[in-house]
């Protein structure tokens, strides 16, 4: 990258800012911290004000098209609030030695036990998105880590509320867990909900930006959502090129919050200043971490506040019907917004599973070939499952069939032996 300006702030603040124009970017990096930065567009598809953010002695960055210049107005402001969790970024806080009994205040933290316990583990398998992606757990982490530092270069503050209107991914989850990693509230939805449904809640919540699932799903929604007053958006998947009616509002792909949390957090880890450039909060247990909102069968859809401390409680307690251990496989299909799906992986990556993503369609052949040792699902799949193999049973030579129902009375036994077995030992 090269940089394209060097700009002086007023005489009695002696301050330097300079720029840097990459391909779909700019990144910009300030020597001190307390200014507001404005860039302008002179494109005519995104004229006005693109961005309007304070700056921190860091680096940070906006998204653009062809056709730019940078207006820049520096004043001296107050400390920003910089929230964060506790466990997972605790090399922020003073007491870097945080104890085993300050661990897991937030749902965030379980990332730093789980990089340290199962580093090199694989978490992730997403074989149908492009690029299919396999993650480990140290990789998981480093991510999440950029995702969080690039929204917040982005502009997300503590208690803001963001709309997650996405399916299931390894992208949903980073986008998840970055989301809260900052103390905002993430508002999630999956992809088939109506274009009046997704607005409702988006309203409701008063949320501020939006992450979206792919181009498919923002142009379906585009027309409603670009009007509104909204910081910015982030596209987990696909291009920007296959956008429609983008509007006003700046528009990030995955890979560009990524980059602009990971220039941001060498930075800040690098600066000797860090504690004097922003205010360190960290995330309380009883602090809002998600609004989940109800299906809507009887009316308008409700949305259910969940704190750190109801979902860690899940996490903390489902071993106890759920024995997983490092190296277990785990098959998602359910919606990830789904808080029994959700609470389940959390859950599920505190042991060190490695967990698959799956589909309805596709979860008959992914059982055959990845044979996960945990499926999470609702009984219509089970019983859809069910009957399909009682049709093939039925249907076979007299030999397989007789096999096959030896095989399943045999398992039936041995799974009575063992739930009686494990009673006793109670």
């Amino acid at each position: 990258m090269n940089p394209i300006s060097t700009v002086s702030a007023s005489a009695s603040v002696n301050q330097m800012a300079t720029f840097f124009l990459a391909p779909n970017y700019v990144l910009g990096s300030s020597s001190d911290y307390g200014h507001t930065l404005q860039f302008r567009s002179n494109n005519n598809s995104r004229s006005g004000e693109l961005f309007h953010r304070k700056w921190h002695g860091s680096r940070g960055g906006i998204s653009v098209s062809r056709g730019f210049r940078v207006l820049c107005q520096f004043k001296t402001e107050e400390k920003q609030i910089r929230r964060h969790s506790p466990f997972l970024e605790r090399v922020l806080l003073d007491d870097s030695d945080a104890s085993e009994s300050d661990k897991w205040k937030a749902v965030p933290d379980i990332w730093r036990s789980s990089a340290a316990k199962y580093g090199d583990l694989v978490a992730l398998v997403d074989p149908f998105h492009d690029p299919p992606s396999s993650i480990t757990y140290k990789q998981l982490e480093q991510e999440i880590l950029d995702f969080a530092e690039g929204m917040r270069v982005v502009g997300v503050k503590p208690d803001e509320k963001i709309a997650l209107f996405a399916d299931n991914s390894c992208r949903w989850l980073v986008a998840d867990q970055g989301i809260m990693a900052t103390g905002a509230i993430n508002v999630v939805r999956g992809s088939r909900s109506s274009v009046e449904e997704l607005l409702q809640i988006y309203n409701h919540s008063d949320s501020v930006a939006l992450a979206v699932d792919s181009p498919e799903l923002f142009n379906r929604i585009s027309e409603e959502f670009c009007s509104k007053a909204m910081k910015f958006i982030v596209l987990l998947w696909g291009e920007k090129s296959s956008l429609k009616n983008e509007g006003n509002v700046p528009i990030f792909d995955y890979k560009e919050i990524l980059d602009l949390g990971r220039e941001s957090r060498k930075s800040l880890l690098d600066s000797d200043d860090k504690q004097q450039s922003d205010t360190y909060e960290v995330i309380k247990s009883d602090d809002v971490a998600t609004l989940v909102y109800t299906s809507g069968t009887s009316g308008n859809p409700k949305g259910v506040m969940l704190t750190h401390r109801n979902l860690l409680h899940q996490i903390k307690n489902l071993w106890d019907a759920v024995p997983c251990v490092g190296g277990d496989k785990f098959l998602s299909m359910l919606p990830p917004w789904h808080c029994y799906e959700r609470a389940c992986e959390y859950f599920a990556f505190t042991c060190g599973v490695e967990q698959f993503y799956t589909s309805v369609r596709k979860v008959k052949d992914d059982l055959r070939k990845y044979q996960p040792t945990y499926i999470i699902s609702v009984p219509l799949v089970y019983e859809s499952l069910y009957s399909g193999i009682q049709k093939q049973i039925s249907s076979a030579s007299t030999v397989r069939k007789l096999i096959a129902l030896t095989f399943i009375r045999i398992s039936m036994a041995y799974m009575e032996f063992k739930r009686i077995y494990e009673v006793h030992l109670l």
